[in-house]
């Protein structure tokens, strides 16, 4: 019996880009670093921020706010961010702290 693979959950070229970014730096993101990777990449930062959260909704990665404790990510805070479409600058201040691989 042949064994399926299962399609990622997240869009992988961005995950690839900040696994091998968070290598490079070796310290967590803040949203001044993701800003920057999607003006050089190209990517929208709406793109990096879904990836991210859907990468820390299955414990890949992880968010901690700015006091330093870690938010629990789900996805209906997910959907919560995208209910009114693209997402702006003002939406992206809620996330003024870092993102970094999980243990």
């Amino acid at each position: 019996m042949q064994e399926q693979q299962l399609e990622p959950l997240w869009d992988e070229g961005i995950s690839s880009l900040l696994y091998g970014e968070y290598e490079r730096l070796q310290r967590p993101f803040t949203m001044q670093d993701l800003r920057g990777y999607a003006n050089e990449h190209a990517v929208r930062i709406g793109d990096i921020l879904e990836t991210l959260f859907l990468m820390g909704i299955y414990g890949a990665w992880k968010y901690t706010n700015e006091n330093g404790e870690e938010q629990k990510l789900d996805e209906d805070a997910l959907n919560a961010i995208y209910a009114k479409g693209r997402l702006e600058d003002a939406d992206l201040e809620a996330f003024s702290g870092l993102w970094e691989p999980a243990e």
